[in-house]
C-alpha cells in the first residue's frame, strides 16, 4: 500500500515554509549536500507531486527524509482515521510484535515505538533533524495517590504556532524494573485545532481545541504500583502534571 498522507496539511506546509514544490526540492538538495540530512537522498519535483497525489512509499529514507525536511514528526504525515485503523492497524501491530520487518508498510515508523533504555531512538532526531528529542519524565508515587487518572498538560513552544503539526509520544516503565526499558504506549498529534490520540491497542480519540486553548490535556492512568513516565517530542514543550486529573473533556489513555 501507499501510505495515506495528510495531503492538505502537507501542501499548506510546503506553501508556508518553501513557497512551492520547486523551492522545496532545492532546499532538500541543499540539506543533503550540506550533511544536515545524513541518510537518504533528495527527491525531484515529479516524485514529490506523485507522493501528494498517491501517498508515500514505504522506504524509510524517503519517509523520514521528507518529514525532516518539513520539520514535522514522521507520524504527523500519516492520515490516521477510523478507516486507516480498520484496514491496517491490526496487521501492522502484529508484524511489529513479531519483528517481521519486510512485510510491514509502516516499518519506517517502528524506531519511534521500539522499547528501550534510551527511548526514543536518538538517531532519528540527530541524523535527520540535527537536534535531540525533547523529553520530560515524571515519577508516579502510589503512596501519594493511586488508581486515578492524571492529567498531562502540554504547551508546545510558541514558535510552533497554533497551526503547525505537533506530536508527543508516551512511554512508561515500572520503578526499579531490571530491564530498564521504556515501553511506548501511544502518541498524541495536533494538526491545526484538532488533537488526536492513538494508543498501542488502536484506540483513536479526537477533540477540537477552543480558539483560546494554548495547551493540550491528556489523561493517563496512575495505578497501584510505582512507575516512571517519559514523554518525548521532536519539538520543545512545557509540561504540567496534576493527579488526580480535574479535566472534564481531555483525551484519555484507557487503563
Amino acid at each position: 500500500m501507499a501510505i495515506p498522507l495528510r495531503t492538505e496539511m502537507i501542501r499548506d506546509l510546503i506553501a508556508d515554509r518553501f513557497g512551492g514544490v520547486d523551492d522545496l526540492v532545492v532546499e532538500w538538495e541543499e540539506r543533503v549536500r550540506a550533511g544536515q540530512q545524513k541518510i537518504g537522498k533528495a527527491r525531484n519535483r515529479g516524485t514529490v507531486y506523485r507522493w501528494l497525489d498517491e501517498g508515500l512509499p514505504s522506504r524509510k529514507e524517503d519517509i523520514l527524509g521528507f518529514a525532516a525536511l518539513l520539520d514535522v514528526d514522521p507520524v504527523a504525515l500519516i492520515r490516521i482515521d477510523d478507516e486507516f485503523i480498520r484496514l491496517y492497524f491490526g496487521r501492522e501491530r502484529r508484524l511489529f510484535h513479531l519483528g517481521i520487518l519486510g512485510q510491514s508498510q509502516l516499518a519506517a515508523f517502528w524506531a519511534i515505538y521500539i522499547p528501550g533504555g534510551s527511548w526514543p531512538d536518538p538517531a532519528i532526531a540527530r541524523t535527520l533533524y540535527g537536534r535531540n528529542w525533547t523529553t520530560v519524565e515524571y515519577r508516579h508515587d502510589p503512596a501519594l495517590v493511586s488508581n486515578v487518572f492524571a492529567c498531562f498538560s502540554f504547551t508546545p513552544e510558541a514558535s510552533a504556532g497554533a497551526c503547525s503539526p505537533w506530536v508527543v509520544h508516551f512511554a512508561y516503565r515500572r520503578a526499579g524494573a531490571r530491564d530498564g526499558m521504556w515501553r511506548p504506549y501511544g502518541s498524541v498529534i495536533r494538526i491545526g485545532r484538532t488533537v488526536s490520540l492513538i494508543s498501542e491497542s488502536g484506540d483513536l480519540q479526537e477533540r477540537t481545541l477552543g480558539e483560546t486553548d494554548s495547551s493540550i490535556a491528556v489523561e493517563t492512568h496512575f495505578g497501584p504500583g510505582a512507575a516512571e513516565f517519559r514523554v518525548a517530542s521532536l519539538h520543545r514543550f512545557e509540561l504540567d502534571v496534576a493527579a488526580p486529573s480535574q479535566q472534564a473533556c481531555s483525551l484519555r489513555f484507557s487503563a
